[in-house]
């Protein structure tokens, strides 16, 4: 077996989740437990920007027409996007996170990562999953009652973003090296963060289909054949 990294899981990747909709579903209760789509403008040819849970499992996308999205979603309702709502929710969920830690790193409006190794209380010695769960009341009592995150926590930010789309919508969930085969036996390799279906494919030319089988490949082997991919791909020498 492999020599897995002990580090303790002291990286927290927050993810809201489908946050454009869920913000709208908040503000506007009328529009919950309803497939919702956001789109930046009302036109003809609108495309979906975001999807409430309810459109996704229906088959809604991101980047769908509306005409297309209406196929997969008879019932479908699609608003406008009202930034100043998301840029509030952006602002409460910083102060959230910067109230645990100093080193708190936005990945995007709807996305952060809270980093607890310089941390010099992690407050109270508490458990890194209570503080997780703690965040998730805090979302509803600051924010409101219908806010839900998607919360991984790992030695690493790769791991800890993989483990916060474990359990969506509302997951908390940690990898360390205590189950990280467990966790890479049970995903797929586009489930790996940065991992879509090009990349994919290169990696079934290495003999590369499960994330396992990354886990385990010869890491010289593995590096020559990404130096060389670049060199085809880009020009530069390895």
């Amino acid at each position: 077996m492999n020599d897995y990294n002990r580090a303790s899981p002291l990286i927290m990747h927050i993810d809201l989740n489908s946050c454009f909709a869920m913000v709208e579903q908040q503000a506007r209760p009328s529009l919950r437990g309803r497939p919702l789509a956001i789109t930046n403008r009302l036109a003809e040819h609108a495309c979906v920007v975001a999807c409430s849970y309810e459109a996704k499992r229906l088959g809604v996308k991101v980047g769908m027409r509306y005409s297309e999205a209406r196929t997969f979603a008879p019932d479908l309702l699609m608003i406008e996007t009202d930034p100043p709502k998301y840029h509030y929710v952006y602002q409460k969920l910083v102060a959230i996170m910067k109230s645990y830690a100093a080193k708190v790193t936005m990945k995007s409006i709807d996305e952060g990562i809270i980093d607890f190794h310089e941390a010099v209380e992690r407050p109270n010695r508490r458990q890194i999953e209570q503080i997780g769960y703690e965040i998730k009341q805090r979302l509803k009592d600051e924010i409101g009652d219908y806010m839900t995150c998607n919360i991984g926590i790992a030695p690493n930010r790769f791991l800890a973003k993989l483990a916060a789309g474990l359990h969506k919508p509302d997951g908390l969930d940690m990898i360390d090296h205590t189950n990280v085969r467990e966790v890479l036996g049970a995903v797929t390799l586009t489930d790996l963060p940065g991992i879509a279906h090009r990349f994919q494919k290169r990696l079934y030319y290495q003999g590369i289909t499960t994330p396992l089988e990354f886990l385990d490949a010869d890491i010289l082997r593995y590096i020559d054949w990404y130096l060389k991919a670049l060199s085809a791909t880009t020009g530069i020498s390895a």
